[in-house]
């Protein structure tokens, strides 16, 4: 690519006309400066591309981790050995289906225990009743007695609670994604056991920033795509905008449901995948658009260099939406106008420019008339840039 030069012309030693002899004769003054010339003005390289009219879209990128909104822990209720364990990790389970056993030798002899005491109760209540109709026994004396049956079939239900709690059942169908424990160990009420997850309620939490919330609705599709694992992305839609923002960093939660079909499997996501969702918010059709690489951005303002014959002008612009390589121009541009997409870095209001190809070799002759030589013309074949039309692979050679 050619590179901007500039070229100065430095005279010494030109005589000038004396007091009292002509050039180089007595008169010369040693140490005069002679006239200068201005030095030549040299263009700048740079290539170009035509502003054309094409579909952009605004779209909203940002990077989640696949969560299971049903995924809960199986807990111990009881304490005891494992006596049996019915499934595996990967196993899928039913609403009430038997995960597990615990030894209930201790909770079978507290509920005999419990039976035990409030046969005695009651055969008791059943005497001072007797009494207590003959006039034998007092109020109080029935009123204890009484009590003492009702506290002793409380005492009942809570052995057998705590018998039933030797049972381990699965709180809802699901499957089973992790097992922390081993067939014969040793447990405590309150241990962790398995845990247990719905993948049909699989969703990726993005938080987006607050001035996009206006283009966020429920029921929008958003594009997922797998980001460590390969070949796994589908559409999945908005669920739920959350009613507030966090102040402390100004954005809002959204959440996108992924549907039955990416939800586990070979092919399909699983929790704590990592993944990049994509909103598109708008689509605008048949506008200018102008390529990223020609824009200038001072302060809040956006411009770009317009070629106007063999000089650049300076041109402020109006912006709409963006994507990966190209933004809409709303305002400040004519359609086929000739922007400068290459080569306008330092550029001033007003240069010399010199159109060239993405491989810097002048589209036309130079400024004094003179073609480029044979050994520098722009080849011919497929991949080469079209003279005035730069190609997305030319603006990122040429830049």
């Amino acid at each position: 690519m050619l590179t901007r030069s500039l070229l100065a012309l430095a005279l010494t030693g030109l005589a000038l006309p004396g007091c009292n002899g002509g050039m180089g004769g007595p008169g010369m003054g040693r140490g005069q400066p002679g006239p200068q010339e201005e030095p030549e003005e040299r263009p700048t390289p740079v290539l170009l591309a035509k502003v054309e009219h094409g579909t952009i879209e605004g779209k909203i990128r940002a990077a989640s981790t696949i969560e299971a909104e049903l995924q809960v822990t199986v807990h111990a209720e009881s304490t005891g050995r494992i006596t049996s364990l019915e499934l595996e990790e990967g196993d899928e389970v039913e609403s009430g289906q038997l995960l597990a056993r615990i030894r209930r030798d201790a909770q079978s002899l507290g509920v005999e225990r419990a039976e035990t005491n409030l046969a005695d109760m009651q055969r008791e209540l059943d005497r001072v009743e007797r009494l207590h109709n003959q006039g034998i026994a007092s109020r109080s004396e029935y009123d204890q007695a009484k009590s003492n049956v009702d506290q002793a079939k409380l005492d009942k239900k809570d052995r057998r609670r705590d018998l039933s709690n030797t049972v381990i059942k699965a709180p809802f169908s699901g499957i089973l994604t992790r097992r922390f424990v081993a067939e014969g160990g040793f447990v405590t009420s309150g241990a962790q056991i398995f845990e247990v997850t719905d993948f049909s309620t699989l969703v990726a939490r993005v938080y987006v920033p607050e001035k996009e919330l206006d283009r966020i609705a429920v029921g929008q599709p958003a594009n997922i795509v797998g980001k460590a694992a390969k070949n796994r992305q589908g559409i999945g839609e908005v669920r739920r905008i959350a009613p507030v923002v966090d102040a402390t960093t100004g954005t809002v939660k959204v959440t996108i449901g992924l549907p039955d079909a990416l939800a586990g499997g070979a092919a399909g996501f699983l929790p704590g995948m990592y993944a990049e969702v994509t909103l598109t918010t708008e689509v605008h059709e048949d506008v200018p658009i102008v390529p990223k690489p020609a824009l200038i951005h001072e302060e809040e303002q956006t411009f770009v260099f317009v070629a106007e014959g063999d000089r650049a002008k300076k041109t402020l612009i109006e912006t709409g939406l963006a994507d990966d390589d190209f933004v809409e121009v709303t305002g400040g541009l004519e359609p086929g106008a000739r922007i400068i997409v290459a080569g306008q870095a330092g550029l001033k209001d007003g240069a010399l420019i010199l159109e060239v190809d993405a491989k810097g070799q002048p589209t036309t002759p130079d400024k004094t008339g003179d073609a480029a030589e044979p050994d520098r013309a722009a080849p011919e074949g497929p991949g080469v840039a079209t003279p005035g039309k730069a190609t997305k692979e030319g603006v990122a050679k040429a830049g």
